[in-house]
């Protein structure tokens, strides 16, 4: 079943419409936008994407959370269907051009037979009319709204002056560990076994032991296979018990041992780096996203709220 699932969304990638928006008279509709159909083949491609890896880990999905995604999805195609709309008030049309080409490339992904399940009950044409629904909606969304969306360098500028507080970058380390596990189950005796090991390889580190080998042969976290490298993190980032000792050293020092609830941790500092303001050149085009964003999302809430009214909604019984 997963397999079929899998090729519907090829499907959908790959087929694009004839500039059918309408639905076949026997289609059976979930909703309807204006004059734009919502199928129910549509409907249940929308909840396939919104189920969190199609099934709960146990394979179940309650019935309150199947009506919830349901319902989000049904929230997500209608929207989509006031974007059709307006797209096909001024005529706005997807071109046909590459249709067969693009069937074509979607028969290579899979045998005939898997073509003709994943296709089913709503036909390729009436598949055909879907995907370009939505496609004429995304070209709706590129018309009304993504070529509007224009952020100017000032607006970047003034935005990182109002908010420069929220653009520093924190204290930043980097270092090296090695661990010696200690499982909480273990006996006293055990456990002192344990802190003398790590005694031991603490001093040979200290000593000047390469630390890399020393790590990759001894240690028993996963980073021994790159030398008890932990790369580049930020104050806060790391255990309270890691930080309070990376405060206190010099860069090239190796640490006395420092006990966590994983068990004891011999660690090198490798850098550290004082905190700073970040520059308006190093934070622009997270700015401008940003910025983007809101702007995009204004101009969409505006455009669907004026869509409302020219193109009502009527839902029907699932």
């Amino acid at each position: 079943m997963f397999k079929i699932m899998r090729i519907v969304t090829i499907l959908l990638v790959f087929l694009v419409g004839i500039g059918v928006v309408h639905a076949a008279a026997d289609v059976r509709l979930a909703a309807r936008v204006g004059s734009v159909p919502i199928t129910i083949f549509e409907l249940q491609r929308e909840i396939n994407k919104l189920m969190p890896m199609m099934v709960s880990f146990h394979g179940k999905v309650s019935k309150e959370k199947q009506q919830e995604i349901q319902q989000k999805a049904l929230e997500r195609l209608i929207e989509r269907g006031y974007k059709i709309c307006s797209a096909t008030k001024v005529k706005l049309t997807v071109p046909p051009s590459e249709v067969e080409a693009l069937i074509d490339n979607a028969r290579k992904q899979m045998t005939p037979e898997e073509f003709e399940r994943a296709v089913g009950a709503e036909t390729l044409a009436g598949l055909r009319a879907a995907v370009y629904r939505k496609l004429l909606a995304e070209a709706a969304q590129e018309k009304f709204i993504d070529d509007k969306v224009s952020v100017r360098d000032e607006d970047v500028a003034a935005f990182y002056a109002k908010h420069k507080e929220s653009y520093k970058r924190p204290r930043q380390f980097r270092a090296s560990h090695l661990l010696v596990k200690v499982d909480p189950a273990l006996t006293k005796e055990e456990k002192t076994l344990l802190k003398v090991k790590a005694e031991a390889l603490q001093k040979r580190a200290e000593n000047g032991e390469n630390f890399y080998n020393l790590a990759y042969f001894n240690s028993d976290d996963r980073t021994k296979y790159v030398g008890g490298d932990l790369g580049v993190f930020h104050q806060g980032q790391t255990l309270p018990e890691f930080e309070a000792v990376l405060q206190k050293m010099e860069i090239g020092e190796i640490s006395e041992l420092v006990k966590t609830l994983y068990g004891y941790h011999v660690v090198k500092l490798t850098e550290n780096h004082a905190p700073r303001q970040l520059t308006l050149d190093e934070v622009t085009d997270k700015i401008r996203t940003l910025l983007e964003d809101r702007q995009e999302e204004e101009l969409l809430s505006a455009w669907l709220d004026s869509m409302q009214a020219e193109c009502p909604v009527e839902k029907y019984p699932l």
